[in-house]
């Protein structure tokens, strides 16, 4: 679907927070002209709403920020020194789609930053092994990977996780009188089976210390793997189907995403970054393009997809002036889409268990097609769908 952009038409007086950068004696800096009318429009109220307070951070932060570039040039240092709130976030994020401030990877940047804190936190010999793994191998393998591409949510997870799991394991080692140069291998098994499953991602770690000699031949041991046991019957999946496609008290970016998850097994992590380019509508046809898998949409989803694109804006909070990605599920941050977390969390909130819904479909298709194609249409990896084939067979 490649229609444009159609902000919200509705207007609210209390929007015009631009007095907030208009400084009496001196109006508004030339750096922070293209904010001048960037609250105009108004396209999901309760974000905002926040701003017009005059306690809100938010709102003192801009003020601040609208005396400062009086004096000097504003950059993302001058804002990395406010406390790293929601609220600055959102702030940035205006900043950056209205052009005042360069566009960067916003997610690595805030890695760094958690990093720079946790690192102040811990003893420094465990600083200098941690911090290395963190700068020069997790930051660095996120850049490679990500070609230029902005850091997505689920790998600065990824990342904050193995660097805990590393000052934990040294921790532990610690609090028993050892370190990673006299850790065993039954330290390393004692510690993986008295704790969660997500301990085993400490294995990058590991992988990492060993080849730079800092701790004797240790190898992780693989987690024990069980056929999922969560999976929705037939019933209670084409019921909750049924819901997303025909409940109007449900929100529309929630019954597409749920719809997609019980129909095709996908991930929020696979949804969050559609945009409008996504749908292509070929006569009565329509088609979702998922990391360039096209799958096809019955009607009754293909309608609910459509109304979603139709409503789509380049921004949920602010009207911008200049033209940006149509998201199919905007998030509250000016010019980014939701969040993966934040969509997952509306699922659940709504009565859509997402594992249990995502079990259900891949077992349902693994009945019906041949293992490849099983695999581009559920968006995993051939090995993952063979492993549906058989399980599904075996039941």
């Amino acid at each position: 679907m490649t229609g444009g952009c159609s902000p919200s038409p509705h207007h609210n007086p209390l929007s015009r927070l631009d007095t907030v950068i208009r400084i009496p004696t001196r109006g508004i800096a030339e750096q922070l002209a293209p904010l001048e009318n960037a609250f105009d429009h108004l396209d999901n109220v309760a974000t905002p709403l926040v701003w017009i307070r005059g306690t809100s951070p938010g709102l003192q932060i801009l003020a601040d920020l609208a005396s400062r570039a009086h004096e000097e040039p504003l950059d993302h240092a001058v804002l990395d020194v406010y406390p790293q709130t929601a609220a600055l976030h959102w702030l940035r994020a205006l900043l950056v789609t209205n052009g005042v401030l360069p566009a960067r990877d916003e997610m690595l940047e805030r890695v760094e930053q958690w990093l720079d804190e946790q690192l102040l936190k811990v003893p420094t010999p465990h600083a200098r092994i941690v911090e290395p793994f963190a700068t020069w191998h997790l930051l660095r393998q996120a850049r490679q990977r990500g070609r230029g591409s902005p850091t997505d949510q689920a790998t600065a997870t990824h990342i904050r996780t193995q660097a805990r799991l590393a000052i934990a394991f040294l921790t532990w080692l610690d609090d028993r009188g050892r370190d990673l140069t006299t850790a065993s291998q039954g330290d390393l098994d004692r510690w993986l089976t008295e704790g969660k499953q997500t301990r085993y991602f400490l294995g990058g770690f590991i992988s990492w210390a060993r080849a730079r000699g800092l701790c004797p031949d240790l190898t992780m041991s693989h987690r024990t793997s069980a056929d999922p046991h969560d999976v929705l019957d037939d019933h209670e999946r084409w019921t909750r189907l049924r819901r997303c496609l025909t409940d109007g008290e449900l929100p529309l970016h929630l019954r597409v995403a749920g719809a997609l998850i019980l129909l095709y097994g996908r991930t929020c992590t696979d949804l969050y970054q559609l945009t409008t380019d996504d749908v292509d509508q070929d006569g009565e046809d329509s088609t979702l393009h998922i990391n360039g898998t096209p799958l096809p949409l019955p009607p009754t989803l293909a309608d609910l997809v459509r109304a979603l694109a139709d409503r789509a804006t380049p921004a949920s909070s602010i009207r911008q002036q200049a033209h940006t990605q149509c998201w199919l599920f905007p998030g509250r941050a000016a010019g980014r889409p939701i969040a993966p977390y934040v969509l997952a969390r509306g699922l659940r909130r709504h009565g859509i268990a997402l594992l249990p819904s995502r079990h259900a479909a891949r077992a349902a298709w693994a009945t019906e097609i041949p293992v490849p194609l099983a695999a581009d249409l559920l968006g995993i990896n051939i090995t993952a769908a063979e492993r549906w084939a058989q399980r599904v067979r075996r039941d």
